[in-house]
């Protein structure tokens, strides 16, 4: 189970559960309203269709509500863009995170458009395959080997939030080359014995 790093904006995705909640509704007084008037039967499959697409809009932004926007596995940064599967970046090549500003990609408030804070991920120069990726516009950015994850669709980005990436980050770190180091170790114990 990966360790979670930076979860989603679930005030904004719970927000989203308004519509499925009204579409919902209209469905259950639709149902009502067949069974009191004794409508036509094809009123009641209307009615269920209605619901049952209100339910499954309700689960899909549950789930996404419970996805995280970076997590950690032994030797990979987990970076979600996609609902399916995260993008697995190998750790030795991220070197830090931090803050930026930029477009929150969210409708234009009073002609112009609100910016966000952005969490900004830097990687190795040396890892060239790394430094692009096309990714939703409405998620990040990634490019020049910089992954800019729009903060519209994080949890609230503080400076104590980038102190702890950074951190949990260093820690990774120090234990994939203290890991390497006795993986080393025991080759050469080996080669000795042998």
């Amino acid at each position: 189970m990966p360790e979670v790093w930076l979860r989603t904006n679930r005030r904004a995705l719970l927000l989203g559960l308004i519509l499925p909640a009204l579409v919902a509704l209209s469905g259950i007084f639709l149902l009502v309203a067949a069974w009191l008037e004794g409508w036509h039967w094809g009123f009641f499959v209307l009615a269920g269709a209605i619901i049952a697409g209100a339910a499954f809009l309700t689960g899909n932004i549950l789930w996404l509500a419970a996805q995280p926007r970076l997590a950690f596995e032994p030797h990979w940064l987990l970076v979600y863009f996609e609902q399916n599967d995260p993008v697995r970046v190998p750790l030795e090549i991220v070197e830090c995170f931090f803050l930026g500003q930029g477009p929150s990609n969210l409708p234009n408030l009073e002609g112009r458009e609100p910016e966000t804070s952005n969490v900004i991920v830097r990687l190795a120069e040396r890892a060239k395959d790394w430094h692009h990726r096309d990714v939703k516009p409405a998620l990040g950015h990634w490019c020049e080997g910089y992954i800019t994850l729009r903060g519209a669709w994080c949890e609230p980005i503080s400076g104590e939030a980038l102190k702890h990436l950074n951190r949990r980050l260093a820690e990774a770190h120090r234990a994939q080359r203290a890991q390497a180091e006795v993986a080393t170790a025991d080759v050469a114990a080996g080669e000795v014995t042998q």
